[in-house]
């Protein structure tokens, strides 16, 4: 009697793993997938995520990464995912495809980030020198992809922005459980509520730096980033895009009473603000 107990006792200890292995695995199942991917870019919206520390850990426990190259190295198995982030411009053959392929794999397609929504600082290169501009950077340039620096939404769908340069890691947890939600549901997506960088700006407790004459593009620009530049006496030069409701006419001619013209559209190219305020332009003076 004692021998069978024994037995009854290894077995039940050797089903335990097995019954915990299964129950992980189903448990994992539940959990929405997602992928954060790079195209070409300094890949700074990620080290923004791992900044977050202990939180961004906390946060992916309730998803399953299927791709997230700066934390693992597993291989993507190519599978449905429930919402796709990426970061970058697509600028290689190699990246576009990477992008359509995501784009199919998703319920939800985010972009990360600056260069991913408006072009980034890679776009500068658009406004001047083009695909000369690898002769600074190169000796020999044969092979060397030098296409256009074009947005994401130019070759996929996107659903969904975070803008910044880079992102605002607090501003992705905000949004994550929301975006899940949709892709989960159904649900209607969430939308970025239409501020402006001065709102952050006056509760931090900084003075507006227009009253001193020194440019700032923050009354016509989305705000989401707690005034990161104006908290250190730097003018915003509109890395997160317009506002939908900002007011670019009364803004331009304001900043243009402070900084030339030259200057104006300098700062509108460090970003891809350019494009944005070109397009703005377009669209209301078709309305008069």
């Amino acid at each position: 009697m004692e021998n069978q107990n024994i037995k009854i006792k290894i077995q039940a200890e050797e089903l335990k793993p097995i019954v915990s292995e299964e129950v992980l695995k189903f448990e994992e199942a539940k959990k929405p997938k997602i992928a954060i991917v790079s195209l070409t870019s300094c890949e700074g919206c990620q080290f923004a995520l791992l900044d977050l520390g202990v939180k961004f850990v906390e946060a992916m426990s309730n998803v399953e990464m299927v791709d997230f190259r700066l934390l693992e190295d597993l291989e993507d198995d190519g599978g449905k995912l429930d919402v796709a982030f990426v970061e970058g411009n697509p600028m290689t053959a190699a990246n576009k495809k990477t992008l359509l392929e995501l784009r199919k794999r998703s319920k939800i397609l985010v972009v990360l980030g600056n260069c991913a929504a408006m072009g980034g600082i890679p776009e500068i290169r658009n406004y001047h020198e083009q695909k000369q501009t690898v002769k600074h950077v190169y000796k020999y340039i044969q092979g060397i992809e030098t296409e256009e620096v074009k947005e994401v939404d130019n070759f996929v769908d996107v659903d969904f922005t975070l803008p910044g340069c880079p992102i605002t890691g607090e501003e992705f947890l905000e949004y994550l459980p929301m975006l899940l939600e949709s892709a989960m549901t159904g649900k209607s997506l969430p939308e970025i509520v239409d501020k402006p960088v001065c709102i952050e700006c006056k509760a931090n407790g900084n003075r507006c730096l227009l009253l001193d004459k020194k440019p700032c593009f923050g009354p016509m620009i989305l705000g989401g980033c707690n005034s990161v530049c104006t908290n250190s006496g730097m003018g915003c030069q509109g890395c997160r895009g317009l506002r939908p409701a900002g007011n670019v006419k009364a803004m331009k001619a304001t900043l243009k009473t402070m900084i030339s013209d030259e200057e104006f559209e300098n700062t509108t190219e460090i970003y891809g603000l350019r494009d944005d305020i070109e397009e703005w332009e377009k669209k209301h003076n078709s309305n008069q």
